[in-house]
């Protein structure tokens, strides 16, 4: 039977503060006329890609699409070409953009703040069972893959973290995240959690910690940063002064607990993971120094077998299958590693993402990342490594692993390379990683 349920597009009062907007606060009456004004100026059409970067302006395409009726899409990034995959698979759409985009053989519509805003603004509600989003996967291990979003399903989802994160003790103050909010990551914490928790956001995009140093500045406390491992280990080794943090989230790769206590001696309050995947979105969360145990939300149940999962709660569709190999305990789970992320070599198992964080855990590496190479041969393979370390000789490094993992687990060969090709949200698309391979293989690479 459909859900008739409406639900609001946001719980803020009409004077709550929604959004820091280029140093101003944008109050929440404000915001739903801006709103239901470009709603009312949009194509008609089923979809549009928001492209939109800002992260204010993103918020106000993704209600306006609501209002009219209209799915968000969601691409992996913002390269034209992904861009106009995803609209090439969906022919009834257009692209939402702050300028137009000369690059992008999409139709567009600009988002523009000197709309006229409407004298009275009736409450903003939306079916529960309005298709709100169509988001896709990363790609970091294959090719990006759509699902669809409800907003009763968003809903929902965001009052679990609601209740986990107790978001009520910084009503009136303000998330400021480093990931862009096309990501599902990105969407919940710093677009949902702020409509439905009484928060504000932040609406740009800090990327290097001068910049987000600066922006924390700017916004009302209490202060929620919202971030990835490899922006915190940017933070951590940059040594500034932080101003006033009450809360740290962080998701996308696993956080070391090395990193996890620096950052919360940096910035003075506790760091918090978030576990969960596009399909599921944020499922259950940890504070790193606790432990490795994770802790699922209220509502989320894992049924279990031989180590693979399914997720089961109230806003997702049906069980949802893990990518994660889990150990279950009556209190939670602990993660073994990424069913894809499971390397099997010389008859030794080992998780690439444990191993990678041993690399990452020799002084001098800044960032690194580790391949299987010939999945398929009858060794099981063999590792590649991509290594950033400006000042260690590769050989430095091998000696050091060699202290570090077994010797059947060292990478052959080790490249250093002047930087990894990390997308937005700090992930490392499989493709992109062999690309570099490739070029390194050629002498073209980037060091």
């Amino acid at each position: 039977m459909k859900d008739e349920t409406l639900l609001p597009l946001t719980l803020h009062a009409p004077q709550d503060i929604v959004a820091w907007h280029q140093g101003q606060p944008i109050r929440c009456v404000e915001f739903l006329a801006q709103a239901a004004a470009l709603a009312a100026t949009l194509p008609a059409a089923r979809h549009a890609v928001n492209l939109c970067e800002d992260r204010y302006l993103f918020m106000l395409a993704f209600a306006a699409l609501l209002l009219r009726g209209q799915v968000n899409l969601l691409p992996p990034n913002r390269a034209s070409h992904v861009v106009e995959e995803v609209a090439a698979a969906f022919p009834d759409s257009y692209c939402l953009v702050e300028r137009p985009q000369a690059d992008l053989a999409v139709a567009q519509h600009a988002v523009n703040l000197a709309l006229p805003s409407l004298a009275v603004v009736a409450p903003a509600l939306i079916p529960a069972a309005q298709l709100a989003a169509i988001i896709f996967t990363s790609g970091s291990t294959g090719t990006p893959r759509p699902h669809c979003k409800y907003w009763g399903d968003l809903v929902r989802g965001a009052a679990r973290a609601r209740e986990r994160f107790v978001l009520e003790h910084y009503v009136g103050g303000t998330i400021v995240a480093t990931v862009p909010p096309q990501h599902m990551y990105g969407l919940e914490s710093t677009i949902l959690y702020p409509l439905l928790s009484g928060l504000a956001v932040h609406g740009g995009r800090p990327f290097f910690p001068e910049d987000l140093r600066q922006a924390l500045n700017e916004v009302a406390v209490p202060r929620v940063l919202v971030t990835t491992p490899v922006h915190l280990r940017a933070c951590v080794a940059a040594g500034l002064s932080w101003p006033d943090v009450s809360l740290i989230i962080s998701a996308t790769a696993p956080l070391s607990a090395e990193l996890a206590a620096a950052a919360e001696q940096a910035f003075s309050c506790e760091v918090r993971e978030v576990y969960g995947c596009t399909e599921t979105g944020a499922i259950a969360s940890r504070r790193t120094l606790d432990g490795p145990r994770w802790y699922p939300y209220t509502g989320v149940q894992l049924h279990c077998s031989e180590g693979r999962c399914k997720a089961v709660a109230d806003f997702l569709h049906e069980p949802t299958p893990l990518n994660d190999v889990i150990e279950q305990h009556a209190d939670g789970f602990i993660l073994l590693g990424r069913d894809s992320d499971m390397v099997n070599i010389g008859g030794k198992r080992a998780s690439l993402g444990d191993l990678n964080q041993r690399l990452l855990s020799i002084p001098g590496v800044q960032d690194a990342a580790l391949l299987l190479l010939d999945a398929d041969s009858e060794r099981g393979g063999r590792l590649c490594a991509l290594v950033v370390a400006p000042q260690l000789t590769e050989q430095t490094i091998l000696d050091a692993l060699r202290l570090r993992m077994d010797e059947v687990f060292l990478p052959r060969p080790l490249y250093r390379v002047a930087r990894l090709p990390r997308n937005d949200t700090g992930k490392l698309p499989r493709g992109e990683l062999l690309a570099l391979l490739e070029r390194l293989r050629t002498g073209d690479g980037l060091q």
